[in-house]
C-alpha cells in the first residue's frame, strides 16, 4: 500500500507551530511516507534535520530539503517551492540572511502602515521580541499580536481586517527577489523550482498561461496541482497545464499548524480534500 505523500509543509523557523522534529513525528504517526520541509525564506528548519535519528531512521519515512521563496509580484502571492536544494550551498545561505534581514523590516513596515490606518499599537517589549526572533518574520507574526492585544479573535479575523490591505499598501516598497532570481537560486543550488498553489497568483487564464511559459523559459520545472486551496476541478486544470507544458507534478498541504491555518490537516489538507500517493516529481528522487 502505498503511503500519502506531503510535499509542502512549514515549521516554527518560518510560521508554523511545530519544530523539524515534531512535524517529522507527526507525519509519521499520519503513515506519510515523504515529507519535505518548505519553510518560507529559510532553511534554518532543514538544516537542524538528523535522518540518522533513529525515530526517523527506522520508520522508513523520507525526508526532502525543501524552501518556499517569495517573489515579488504586483498583485496576488507568488511562491516558489524548491525541492532537493543543498543545503550547503554558499550563495543560497547568504541569500536567506538577506531574506531574513529583509523580512524583519517588511514586517516593521505593515506594522507603521496598521498603526497609521487603525491606530494599532504593541508593547515595546513585544517589537523587541519580534525583531530579535530567530525565525523569519511574516504577517502571522503581526496578526497574533493583533489576536494578544484584542484587535482580532483570531489569526484569520487580523488578516481580513488588516493585514491584507496594510500588505497591499506597502508591497511596492517592499525589497524582494523576482521570480528569475528565485529560480536561478533554487536551479544552482541543486534543487527543482516547482510554482506554489497558483491560484493566489490572481491572474486570468491568458495571464497565467504567458507568465508560466516566462517561468518555464527561466527554469521552472514543476507545477503544485494538488494544494489545500484547490477545488477538484481547480487540481483537474493544473493537472491538465502541467501535461500540456511537460512540467513536474507537485502537491500538499501547506500545513502551518493549529494558530495560523487551522483547518489544514498534515497530509490531507482542508476537509481531506488531499490524498496524494503518487507525484511525478518524486521520479526526480529516486
Amino acid at each position: 500500500m502505498e503511503k500519502i505523500i506531503d510535499m509542502h509543509t512549514h515549521t516554527y523557523y518560518s510560521d508554523g507551530d511545530l519544530s523539524p522534529q515534531q512535524l517529522i513525528d507527526l507525519a509519521i504517526q499520519k503513515g506519510i511516507g515523504t515529507l519535505a520541509i518548505t519553510d518560507h525564506d529559510t532553511i534554518d528548519g532543514m538544516k537542524t534535520v538528523n535522518r540518522e535519528d533513529p525515530s526517523i531512521k527506522n520508520s522508513g519515512i523520507h525526508i526532502i530539503n525543501g524552501i518556499e521563496l517569495s517573489a515579488k509580484v504586483k498583485k496576488g502571492r507568488m511562491h516558489i517551492l524548491g525541492y532537493g536544494i543543498d543545503l550547503s550551498n554558499p550563495a543560497l545561505n547568504q541569500k536567506m540572511t538577506e531574506l531574513k534581514d529583509n523580512s524583519i523590516n517588511s514586517v516593521l513596515t505593515i506594522m507603521e502602515q496598521i498603526k497609521r490606518d487603525y491606530g494599532i499599537r504593541f508593547h515595546y517589549e513585544d517589537i523587541k521580541e519580534l525583531v530579535n526572533a530567530s525565525h523569519n518574520l511574516g504577517r502571522p507574526d503581526l496578526a497574533k499580536l493583533c489576536v494578544k492585544y484584542g484587535y482580532a479573535s483570531t489569526i484569520q479575523d487580523a488578516f481580513d481586517k488588516y493585514l491584507v490591505e496594510a500588505f497591499n499598501k506597502t508591497r511596492q516598497d517592499r525589497k524582494g527577489l523576482q521570480y528569475p532570481e528565485c529560480l536561478k537560486l533554487i536551479k544552482e543550488s541543486g534543487g527543482i523550482p516547482v510554482l506554489a498553489h497558483p491560484k493566489s497568483l490572481e491572474l486570468t487564464e491568458l495571464e497565467f498561461l504567458k507568465l508560466l511559459r516566462e517561468m518555464i523559459d527561466c527554469g521552472l520545472r514543476g507545477i503544485e496541482v494538488y494544494h489545500s486551496s484547490h477545488s477538484k476541478e481547480e487540481m483537474e486544470y493544473y493537472r491538465r497545464i502541467a501535461e500540456q507544458f511537460g512540467l513536474l507534478v507537485s502537491g500538499g498541504s501547506d500545513y502551518h499548524g493549529k494558530t495560523v491555518k487551522p483547518e489544514i490537516e498534515l497530509g490531507t489538507g482542508k476537509n481531506r480534500n488531499l490524498k496524494i500517493k503518487q507525484l511525478s516529481l518524486l521520479d526526480q528522487f529516486k
